[in-house]
């Protein structure tokens, strides 16, 4: 079955400004040859679950508006000062199982301190070996000692962040550190969400003999981006074992030794003294002059 991956490599904005102020990002980027003609989707993602879809071209600078600032959803009054950005594999679907290849950004986060701002962001698709992706179930629905579930607090989406020291650069005998954001979302069967959700691993491709399956890459983590998770906190584990960021290496050993036991998922509201750093001014608003 094909699955549209969505590979989010982490995009940072801060800001303080007044309503519909805004910051301007600059694509640009290098890919293969093949992919060259094609639009690049782009995804932006910050406070509150704030999702900008847009796209870039390979050939040329694209320029993206993105607000900052206090914002108001008509539930909700909150600030943005953080975004990350998302940006799809090549090719953008897939089978699993079949090789893709990973962009690499320029800056994967950074702070905006005033309006107007002018973020330039180069995605470069050229540097990293192919890989494939691997996926780990992920339960939106545990109900530990009667606490309630993520799915019952209405959680469908959480961003991500996945690290790994081991990617292979093309045409070389080095590794480096890959770094991006993904959403873990639950999904939709026939219209109606279900409880699960995946994370996903990437694998290093070898030509094994044997047949044997891929191994994932050595060293990688996986952390809940909590800064940007406006009303609640989102752990690996449990109400009484949990943390932000799981070595996802060894959780997908763990998943592929006993595909029955998904990673659990934790939720609670937010602490009222704990805000969300993305959803809060990177510094102190400056005052209004009264004229």
């Amino acid at each position: 079955m094909t699955r549209i991956i969505t590979v989010l490599l982490g995009l940072f904005l801060a800001g303080c400004a007044a309503k519909r102020d805004s910051a301007t990002l600059v694509f640009t980027g290098s890919a293969p040859a093949k992919y060259q003609s094609l639009p690049q989707p782009v995804q932006l993602l910050s406070c509150n679950n704030t999702q900008i879809d847009t796209e870039m071209a390979w050939t040329r600078e694209t320029l993206k508006s993105v607000p900052y600032g206090w914002q108001d959803d008509g539930d909700d009054r909150f600030f943005i000062s953080k975004y990350y950005v998302a940006s799809p594999p090549l090719p953008n679907t897939f089978e699993p199982g079949k090789p893709i290849t990973l962009g690499v950004l320029s800056q994967d986060h950074f702070s905006l301190t005033e309006d107007g701002e002018m973020v330039p962001i180069f995605f470069d698709y050229t540097l990293l070996d192919p890989i494939e992706l691997a996926d780990i179930k992920a339960d939106y629905g545990n109900r530990f000692d009667g606490v309630a579930s993520c799915a019952d607090y209405g959680i469908n989406t959480i961003p991500i962040n996945i690290r790994c020291p081991s990617f292979k650069y093309r045409g070389s005998g080095h590794y480096g550190l890959g770094k991006g954001a993904a959403q873990l979302t639950r999904e939709q069967k026939h219209g109606v969400l279900s409880n699960y959700g995946y994370l996903f691993t990437p694998l290093r491709i070898v030509h094994q003999a044997d047949m044997e399956p891929n191994p994932p890459l050595e060293g990688c983590t996986v952390e809940v981006l909590n800064d940007v998770i406006l009303k609640h906190q989102v752990f690996f584990g449990t109400p009484s074992d949990h943390a932000s960021k799981i070595d996802l290496t060894q959780a997908y050993r763990n998943y592929k030794a006993n595909p029955r036991e998904p990673v659990s998922l934790y939720c609670r509201p937010r602490p009222e003294n704990q805000p969300a750093a993305g959803c809060e001014p990177a510094l102190p608003l400056k005052r209004e002059v009264a004229k």
